[in-house]
């Protein structure tokens, strides 16, 4: 599904086109990766689909994580030098979303 931007490595390319089929733990765990290749950027449309399924509350529940673990991913994205503002609110929505269970 070709996008309206221009990826300059073929491993962005290839990370974006396999993001419709992660698992949200796998979705997870990427979230740096695929900032440092830059397919999550502010505006980016695959950036919202990411953020919309961070906070999907069935996602959450069906993954199995601990809140502890998505909790420490928080802070690590949040402290990465590129973190993408959108994703850092949807895991925190999505901490207090696993909290709330």
């Amino acid at each position: 599904m070709p996008q309206n931007y221009f990826y300059p490595y073929r491993e962005a390319r290839r990370a974006e086109d396999t993001i419709p089929s992660m698992s949200y733990a796998e979705l997870v765990e990427n979230l740096i990766p695929l900032t440092d290749m830059r397919v999550l950027e502010p505006g980016n449309p695959i950036t919202m689909l990411v953020a919309a399924r961070l906070v999907d509350r069935t996602r959450i529940a069906r993954s199995g994580m601990a809140a502890s673990t998505l909790k420490r991913v928080l802070g690590e994205y949040r402290a990465h030098p590129r973190a993408v503002f959108g994703i850092v609110k949807a895991l925190e929505q999505a901490v207090e979303t696993m909290l709330r269970c």
